[in-house]
């Protein structure tokens, strides 16, 4: 046997060995299994995976949801009823200007809208340093008639990128069940559409679909104007007011223009109360729920 039938067989077996070897690396990569542990707060539900995540067990059933890694990164879990329509972008606007102060602040990801499992979130993401730690926070929002929930992923810079993608797995296996509130809607809708001269405050369009148009006055001019969408209530268990006493309304900017312009807007929704109890001559009264600015409006 000459040297050149030896190496052949050797070659094949070197093969044979490989894929071997490799199979049983899959297999064992595959067999892996997950420890799916399933949670609920609010209205959201979903499975973590407990060989990588410890849950914090809190006896206070209002708190958030906690989950932390052999590393310290830290999950939180937050859903809550709030007074008034919620809006992700108001949400994130309101938590920027508390976390912004902090050391070293930078954005690291703009609000962006995505989908998870049908339904709509916002993302947002920042680093800051805590006065002796760089850290990294990646934080999803979710905001619908008056519900509100937020989850938060904080980790050090260094761990960040490791603990990033365990983070997103679970994040991204929660499932939302929307509340409605379109009955209660349908009925404000009826007083609500139409349009309502506000005299030196401005002209309020309301249409049947949800959308709104705010003119500077009765010409309706569109070169100093603001649009958007809106949402309504005939009862506010929050603000007392029970069906028949007036109207809650809130105003979801989208667009504002001034002198022909485009602008950016800051505020990213308004709250108003429309009391029935007030109503004269002159129409109704509608107190802006921030600014306290009042008005008066008359349907035309």
């Amino acid at each position: 046997m000459d040297k050149k039938e030896k190496v052949v067989p050797m070659k094949k077996l070197f093969q044979v060995l490989l894929v071997i070897s490799t199979f049983l690396l899959l297999t064992g990569c595959s067999n892996k299994n997950e420890n799916l542990q399933p949670v609920s707060i609010g209205n959201l539900s979903f499975n973590y995976d407990a060989n990588v995540w410890a849950h914090k067990v809190n006896k206070d059933q209002n708190a958030p949801l906690e989950f932390s890694d052999t590393n310290g990164d830290l999950i939180t879990v937050n859903v809550s009823q709030e007074s008034t329509y919620q809006n992700p972008m108001d949400m994130i606007s309101f938590y920027e200007t508390m976390v912004s102060t902090n050391k070293d602040y930078k954005v690291l990801k703009d609000p962006t809208k995505i989908k998870v499992n049908g339904t709509t979130w916002y993302e947002f993401g920042y680093s800051y340093n805590d006065g002796t730690t760089n850290r990294k926070v990646y934080q999803r929002f979710y905001g619908k008639y008056y519900n509100a929930a937020s989850i938060s992923f904080t980790s050090t810079a260094k761990n960040y990128d490791t603990g990033y993608a365990d983070a997103l797995k679970m994040m991204s296996a929660i499932k939302t069940k929307e509340v409605s509130n379109e009955t209660n809607e349908a009925k404000a809708h009826k007083f609500l559409v139409g349009e309502w001269d506000l005299g030196n405050s401005g002209y309020l369009v309301l249409h049947d679909d949800g959308t709104y148009e705010w003119y500077k006055d009765k010409t309706k001019d569109k070169k100093n104007m603001h649009d958007g969408t809106y949402g309504c209530d005939v009862q506010n268990t929050a603000m007392s007011l029970k069906e028949g006493d007036g109207i809650y309304l809130v105003l979801f900017p989208e667009k504002l223009i001034v002198d022909g312009t485009k602008e950016e807007s800051t505020t990213y929704k308004s709250d108003y109360i429309i009391a029935f109890g007030t109503k004269t001559t002159d129409g109704y009264q509608m107190v802006n729920m921030k600014t306290y600015a009042l008005y008066t409006m008359k349907k035309q």
